[in-house]
């Protein structure tokens, strides 16, 4: 009779401790859930203005330190972007100090190659005028592709060129390769790294 008391005192504490986990965990009406905090946008007209009838390609991606960006809400350039055609971008990110984002691009024209291809860059000084389209009267913020450059320009007008774009001067393009090139001289730094082929292009 002790043995059966005993074995029947045993089966009811972990009932009893599951009644009192569940008595002393917080209801789901109750329970404190950290409101997510509305993320701060940048916008910019990604413009293509070189000569070429085809196009040019851009394939971006928003990147920041951690988890400061949002880039599954972040509208970048993915594809050709024809003579003439714009793309609107917006960048967004978690509000604070400190906070930063920036778009990378891998850039294709011609047979001509770059791979990270700064885009945007919220700590560029221009940066803070690209968050409110509205306070300029509806002007976004631009970023132009003209005269083998890429510039950025406020809505203000103020140009400023973020680098130079490596467009080679070639007797023959291929599908995959050209030959008989030479690059320009350029008075900036090129604008991302240059890639030598569209096999290295596709690769990044």
């Amino acid at each position: 009779m002790a043995r059966r008391r005993l074995a029947a005192a045993t089966t009811t504490v972990p009932a009893i401790g599951v009644l009192l986990l569940l008595a002393l965990a917080p209801s789901p009406a109750t329970a404190t859930v950290p409101a997510r905090r509305s993320a701060v946008s940048y916008y910019a007209s990604v413009e293509n203005r070189l000569p070429a009838a085809a196009g040019m390609e851009l394939v971006c991606r928003a990147l920041g330190p951690g988890f400061d960006v949002y880039p599954e809400l972040s509208v970048v350039p993915r594809g050709r972007v024809p003579r003439g055609g714009a793309r609107v971008a917006e960048v967004l990110i978690e509000p604070g100090p400190g906070r930063v984002a920036w778009v990378l691009c891998s850039w294709g024209y011609e047979g001509n190659y770059l791979a990270n291809l700064k885009l945007f860059d919220t700590e560029w000084p221009e940066a803070a005028a690209c968050q409110d389209p509205a306070a300029s009267g509806g002007e976004l913020c631009r970023l132009v592709f003209e005269d083998d450059a890429v510039s950025v320009v406020a809505p203000g007008g103020e140009r400023r060129v973020v680098g130079d774009l490596p467009v080679k001067r070639c007797r023959r393009h291929w599908l995959l390769f050209s030959t008989g090139c030479t690059y320009p001289d350029h008075p900036n730094p090129y604008a991302g790294r240059l890639l030598r082929n569209a096999l290295e292009f596709f690769a990044v």
